[in-house]
């Protein structure tokens, strides 16, 4: 282990620190145009912009990227969130640092000493690759290969740099890739919208349809129902006007039987025959017998109403299809 002596205000450290803090977790950059979540955790505003949205009854929420609580998303969008100002006041204290650092001589890194012996580390030893004191070289490490620090930092580096470069290159995919998924998000939710909007449509007009095959088969049965009753009513009309004729056929017959006296009777009894005759031959009780019957009955044919569609899908990972 080492150990190092605390580094002014100036320092690398200090400033490595401040580009930290001004760095935004999503985008891996300096911030532009920061914004604050109520969870007090900042991000650009392009970068809230990309985030998926939940929605719950007419409010939509995004989570916050760092610590996944849900804030409410104002009715202006992501730009109405504050200003985190203190990310602002905090790039200009490093615009100050950075001008003061170029007008003052150049400052040297604090010396790094062995914990073991408190010695610096000036070298370097390459059979263990670690930085060692001279203590350490010519004890622990004695007969390792080694060289200066001083001498050879820079070509250490070169090789820090070259191994950062696919870390760098992974980084930037893993940028792309982000964002193609957010984008493509996006879109899975508006053609959602789409389809939904798509499904409410083409109810809406089978139950229209619907309305329309009621009046329909209403008229239809309507004009069936009329067309029977008016059979029956004729019928019935002729029957109760033949039921009249013999009611008073009946009621004169019996008059004359109670009231009338017998020679009257016989003499009026031709007359009466024929009368009785002529009322009662015309009546065929077969054409008065219903002709019509209540036989008429509903055709169903509501099978495609159980399959009225399907969701199909061109995704070898999500539900090939789905049947309504």
């Amino acid at each position: 282990m080492a150990t190092t002596k605390p580094p002014s205000s100036s320092s690398p450290v200090l400033r490595l620190k401040m580009e930290e803090q001004l760095t935004c977790p999503v985008c891996l950059d300096d911030y532009t145009n920061p914004k604050i979540l109520p969870c007090h955790h900042s991000f650009c505003q392009h970068c809230l912009e990309g985030l998926p949205l939940d929605k719950k009854n007419q409010t939509y929420y995004l989570s916050c990227p760092t610590c996944r609580q849900r804030a409410e998303l104002p009715d202006k969008g992501v730009g109405a969130f504050p200003v985190a100002f203190h990310l602002n006041n905090l790039r200009e204290m490093q615009g100050l640092l950075n001008n003061r650092s170029s007008t003052v001589p150049a400052f040297n890194p604090p010396e790094v000493t062995c914990d073991d012996h408190g010695k610096p580390l000036e070298l370097f030893c390459e059979t263990c690759d670690t930085a060692t004191c001279i203590t350490c070289q010519f004890g622990d490490h004695k007969h390792h290969k080694y060289e200066l620090i001083t001498e050879k930092y820079d070509k250490h580096c070169q090789k820090i740099r070259e191994c950062l470069l696919p870390v760098e290159g992974k980084k930037e995919a893993l940028k792309k890739v982000l964002s193609a998924l957010a984008k493509r998000e996006g879109e899975i939710r508006e053609r959602g919208e789409g389809v939904l909007k798509e499904i409410h449509e083409m109810v809406e007009e089978m139950i229209s349809v619907l309305h329309e095959s009621e009046r329909k088969l209403t008229e239809q049965a309507r004009k069936v129902i009329d067309a029977r009753l008016k059979v029956l009513l004729e019928q019935k009309k002729s029957a109760e006007m033949s039921l009249n004729l013999l009611e008073n056929v009946t009621n004169h017959v019996e008059e004359s039987l109670k009231t009338d006296s017998p020679q009257k009777v016989l003499k009026s009894k031709k007359q009466m025959m024929e009368r009785m005759s002529n009322v009662t031959l015309p009546i065929n009780l077969e054409d008065l017998y219903p002709k019509e019957k209540a036989d008429f009955e509903l055709s169903k044919d509501i099978k495609s109403l159980h399959h009225i569609g399907d969701i199909l899908t061109h995704s070898s990972t999500a539900l090939q299809q789905c049947r309504v």
